[in-house]
């Protein structure tokens, strides 16, 4: 797991940070196709991968991305899946991956893909797989006892590891139940479900069950606005759309449930989440956000009966 950053460690840069990861040897180099601004604070970034054979990862890896002109490399999680690296066999198809990056000026491999558009669109970079916080879960067996369920608990861009877990399980996984609980701060009350990270994707990705047998959720936790302004209408009910702000396209072709609260994921989230005696026992859970929020779940989580600690896997973002 990689270490969080502390105001002493700010200059650690990500392959400081991640020596004791797993990493590939092989680089890859990949060409800056399309970018699309979220909201002011985050784009999204597809690659083409240059090598038309792709190349492989696991849900839930993160690259070491050296871009031109400096040195040392830049971490950042790729939020597409798998197959969307591989050739596939579709001669329309030209391997690709995603990334989720947020505006950080001080980190110069950020600081240079948030440049206009035109002035990287089509430059090449070099990306290397790395790390450990991945599906299927390494070293847990996944038949004894057999997992039916999977719990993501996401903070910010927490959500970005999840996203590829999720592709991937809603590929390959029909019968795996789905269950996330996603926290995060929106630009302001006048904010659209676009502006939400990966918010549409999610919706789209759920709206349909994959099997008659799952039970899937979404929970949305708005803890508050990047402008100050109040969301906070109630800490015990759930608002369904949160006034205009997250789902104003949600109807009756969604036959997922998706709640939206305004308050923190709190332990009545979590214990809803664990589930009883044999749903504990048949479940993974995966947490990923800011160092406090995610050290507090996990121990929660490794303290309720019928839990697996080793079936608890936690990332933090720095």
């Amino acid at each position: 797991m990689p270490t969080t950053r502390s105001a002493k460690a700010k200059s650690i840069s990500h392959q400081e940070r991640t020596a004791s990861e797993p990493r590939n040897n092989e680089l890859h180099k990949a060409t800056v196709g399309q970018v699309t601004d979220v909201n002011d604070r985050i784009k999204t970034f597809r690659f083409d991968i240059v090598d038309k054979n792709g190349f492989n990862f696991l849900p839930g890896q993160w690259l070491d991305v050296f871009v031109p002109d400096l040195e040392k490399a830049g971490g950042f999680t790729i939020t597409s899946s798998p197959k969307d690296a591989l050739p596939q066999g579709n001669p329309n198809h030209s391997p690709f991956f995603e990334l989720a990056i947020q505006k950080s000026p001080d980190n110069p491999p950020a600081a240079w893909l948030w440049q206009p558009v035109e002035e990287i669109q089509g430059k090449e970079i070099s990306v290397r797989v790395g790390g450990s916080f991945v599906f299927p879960p390494p070293g847990v067996n996944m038949e004894r006892p057999k997992i039916k369920r999977a719990i993501f608990i996401a903070g910010g861009v927490g959500i970005n590891p999840m996203m590829s877990m999720m592709y991937y399980i809603n590929q390959n996984y029909p019968n795996l139940e789905v269950r996330l609980l996603y926290s995060t701060k929106v630009p302001s009350k006048e904010t659209s479900q676009e502006e939400v990270l990966f918010l549409p994707q999610i919706i789209d990705l759920f709206r349909i069950p994959r099997s008659e047998s799952t039970k899937d959720r979404i929970e949305l936790f708005f803890t508050g606005t990047w402008d100050g302004s109040e969301v906070n209408q109630s800490n015990d009910q759930p608002i369904q759309p949160l006034m205009s702000l997250t789902l104003p396209n949600l109807d009756s072709a969604t036959e997922v449930p998706v709640i939206a609260w305004t308050h923190r994921i709190n332990d009545i989230a979590l214990s809803s989440a664990v589930g009883n005696k044999d749903e504990a026992k048949h479940t993974v859970f995966y947490v990923c956000g800011p160092p406090t929020m995610t050290d507090e779940i996990v121990q929660y989580l490794k303290e309720q009966d019928n839990v697996a600690p080793e079936r608890v896997l936690c990332e933090k973002w720095w």
